[in-house]
């Protein structure tokens, strides 16, 4: 079937025409990438990075690294970056200074403070786009790809993509890649889901763990066949729990790979036969572990637990210097038991994505929420506990420039769309609540409802 055979029978797809014909030109570079990365697997390459004088003039151009504090020649006396200092500068990056005239919007998740907003510079995105599914194969050691009309479906909940997104891909390698979008409390939503996997049997399933736990769920009870058979699966945006890693391998028969990423960041790593996850110094500059924001500033040592943080130059319109991913880890650079060297993260501290149980098969993912601060530009920061099965307290803060006379008019607002999203009937309560300075202990869900 052809590319528009196959965009006639599934119109509900959105396609970017002029997207696919950038990056079929950009083919020679996305080829060098994947044949560095290979190398960089096997040990051939390795990531040499040097705070010279070149690297300062480069990442110069953008605002936040104007600073006198970026002129010094030592690497580890620079400052470091978070998502909470970005958010507080007004324009920390010049867009322009990629030398493009077109950037890709997107945001962070916003699972640990109101989501921040990234641009990629369309090199980047092209390599965003279409190699983390292969670097996530070949670090697993999974080969011969191809051969089936549709390599991947990434699920999403996230309302705002559509129906979906169709992705060729620009290297002629495999079929196509899709983002496939599903409302896990609606069964005919599933239910079309099951069905396109059942006839195009894609090579790769992919999502964050808890849509992957309801999906499971309900296949699991539906029929013992699961409705498709992929070579591998892949989960990321959030922990991969070893329970679900063991059933989603039982039902579907193929390995699970936990995959590592961010959105400032694109891919960081993804996990090897051994189940350790590698880091990406073939497109990031260098990894480090930190001391975690507002403990003693002393440098961790080899082994030492402390906050991840990534140097990443080849986004043009956001390079990041010493940024801290927001995760508790330790690192080690010595090889692996599969083989290839470091660096490898030997535990991971990483967030975990909840799901809150509404009673009577009933579930609901809160990221579906996540465009919340888009649709209402008046939200500083909110959370939501679940107090019991069918019960909700709504905390909001909303920015100090909205008026008194139009604040219950907003939180009214906010709490219907919150309600909106429910499957189901619940009870909500809300309460206006200012919000400390964000830290890595907040959590915008939460559930004091026991498992």
């Amino acid at each position: 079937m052809s590319l528009d055979e196959f965009m006639e029978r599934h119109p509900e797809l959105s396609f970017d025409t002029a997207r696919a014909a950038d990056d079929k030109k950009d083919t020679p570079h996305l080829e060098a990438c994947l044949l560095h990365f290979t190398e960089y697997v096997s040990g051939k390459e390795g990531g040499n990075f040097t705070w010279t004088a070149d690297v300062r003039r480069q990442v110069s151009r953008h605002p936040v690294y104007r600073r006198p504090a970026y002129s010094v020649d030592e690497f580890g006396t620079l400052p470091t970056l978070s998502r909470s200092e970005l958010r507080k500068l007004r324009e920390p990056f010049d867009y322009e200074a990629s030398g493009t005239t077109t950037a890709y919007g997107d945001q962070t998740s916003g699972t640990s403070g109101a989501p921040l907003t990234v641009v990629y510079s369309p090199r980047f995105m092209s390599q965003y786009l279409h190699l983390n599914m292969f670097k996530v194969a070949i670090r697993a050691g999974i080969r011969d790809l191809g051969g089936r009309q549709v390599f991947a479906v990434t699920i999403t909940d996230n309302p705002s993509l559509g129906a979906g997104v169709i992705i060729p891909d620009p290297l002629d390698l495999v079929g196509l890649r899709l983002i496939w979008y599903v409302d896990p409390s609606d069964p005919q939503s599933i239910a079309r889901l099951t069905t396109f996997l059942r006839e195009f049997d894609p090579e790769v399933l992919s999502s964050k763990p808890n849509l992957l736990q309801m999906l499971l769920d309900h296949w699991e009870t539906e029929s013992p066949e699961p409705p498709c058979g992929p070579r591998f699966a892949v989960s990321g945006g959030a922990m991969l729990p070893d329970a679900l890693r063991q059933q989603m391998a039982d039902y579907f028969g193929c390995p699970v790979i936990s995959a590592y990423a961010i959105s400032e960041a694109g891919y960081l790593g993804s996990e090897c036969e051994r189940q350790k996850i590698h880091l990406d110094e073939s497109l990031h500059e260098r990894f480090e572990i930190l001391p975690a924001e507002g403990a003693a500033d002393t440098e961790p040592s080899a082994g030492d637990s402390g906050e991840l943080a990534v140097t990443s130059l080849s986004n043009l319109c956001m390079p990041l210097v010493r940024y801290r991913v927001g995760d508790l880890a330790t690192m080690s650079r010595n090889t692996c038991a599969c083989g290839a060297p470091g660096p490898v993260l030997d535990e991971l501290q990483g967030r975990t994505t909840l799901v809150f149980d509404l009673g009577g098969g009933h579930v609901l993912s809160p990221t579906r929420y996540m465009d919340l601060f888009k649709e209402h530009p008046e939200l500083r920061e909110y959370q939501l506990t679940q107090r019991d099965t069918r019960s909700f307290l709504l905390r909001i803060e909303l920015a100090d420039d909205v008026a008194p006379s139009s604040r219950p008019v907003i939180y009214t607002r906010i709490q219907n769309a919150i309600s909106a999203g429910m499957p189901v009937a619940v009870e909500i309560a809300w309460e206006e609540h200012t919000f400390a300075p964000e830290g890595a202990k907040f959590a915008r869900f939460r559930s004091e409802v026991s498992a």
